[in-house]
């Protein structure tokens, strides 16, 4: 079983874009499969002087930077775009990077950002049946002539190019409620689930997805399992607080050797996760992805 490795950057944390770019790069250099952004406008309300970047604009910027380095989001939120308006920005953004886009989706979750912006937040079960009519249309615009679905919260009549570069943009879905798995099981290319969940919880909700699988004639190993991990390296020890610190306090680190990394990373890899998404301490990015790759990897 192959196993990559994904970057994840949180930019409400505060992050500048050449910050960004830093981690790209290192992570296109040492081997990294993907860099991934969250999607949210703040950390919080009281931030008023913390950056925040949106997401495909970061994610369009980061393609004409690199060459190999896969780019997605964990996850983007369906509520924030207009469905056929999201498909068409990783559509565009696939032409962009070459065919290097993973098209990461999620329910939404966070309210202060929903009131920030006048975004209607409606109860847990209408948001994921709005992300799977969102992924339905997606899926239309990416392949079909004139895209035309007619959902229970969204819908769509109309032209839509471009295609994607290689047809199809991989369709991560991240959670692991019950309700949000039945949608990743008819939909999904990768399934996430994050942070750090416990290798006992993981394996009993994986056992929730292989049943879904089952109800929708879905084969279980077509999806890959992904596992979101904060993990801190020694040797790559945090010397600056995130903006946003300043806001919360400092985050406490427990920095593992490679050998106790690796056996964690194993855990996940014993259930057959082969795709690990890492968040890393704030500034020290390009050398926990050097270490990651030079010293834990190779263990794993």
């Amino acid at each position: 079983m192959k196993i990559d490795y994904g970057v994840q950057i949180e930019p409400q944390f505060g992050y500048t874009y050449e910050h960004i770019k830093e981690a790209a790069l290192a992570a296109e250099k040492h081997g990294f499969e993907s860099l991934w952004t969250s999607d949210h406008f703040l950390i919080r309300p009281e931030a008023v002087d913390v950056n925040c970047l949106e997401c495909w604009t970061t994610l369009s910027a980061l393609a004409t930077e690199t060459k190999t380095l896969k780019l997605g989001n964990m996850v983007a939120s369906q509520s924030y775009r207009n469905p056929a308006l999201h498909a068409n920005i990783a559509a565009s953004l696939d032409h962009i990077s070459g065919g290097r886009v993973y098209f990461g989706i999620g329910a939404g979750w966070k309210e202060v950002e929903y009131n920030a912006y006048d975004i209607p937040f409606p109860k847990p079960m209408t948001r994921i049946n709005q992300m799977e009519d969102a992924i339905e249309i997606a899926k239309r615009m990416w392949s079909e002539p004139v895209a035309n679905y007619e959902g229970k919260h969204y819908r769509v009549n109309t032209v839509s190019m471009p295609k994607p570069v290689k047809k199809h943009i991989p369709i991560l879905i991240g959670g692991m409620g019950s309700q949000l798995l039945k949608v990743t099981a008819k939909h999904a290319d990768v399934s996430n689930f994050a942070w750090n969940t416990p290798v006992d919880t993981y394996q009993k909700r994986l056992k929730v997805l292989k049943k879904h699988c089952k109800r929708f004639g879905r084969d279980y190993d077509d999806i890959r399992k992904s596992a979101g991990l904060h993990l801190a390296l020694e040797g790559a020890e945090a010397t600056e607080q995130a903006p946003y610190e300043k806001y919360s306090g400092p985050r406490t680190w427990n920095y593992n050797t490679p050998e106790e990394a690796a056996e964690f990373i194993k855990g996940y890899v014993d259930l057959g996760v082969d795709h690990f998404v890492i968040v890393f301490p704030y500034g020290k990015e390009s050398e926990s992805i050097k270490i990651l790759m030079d010293e834990v990897a190779p263990l794993v």
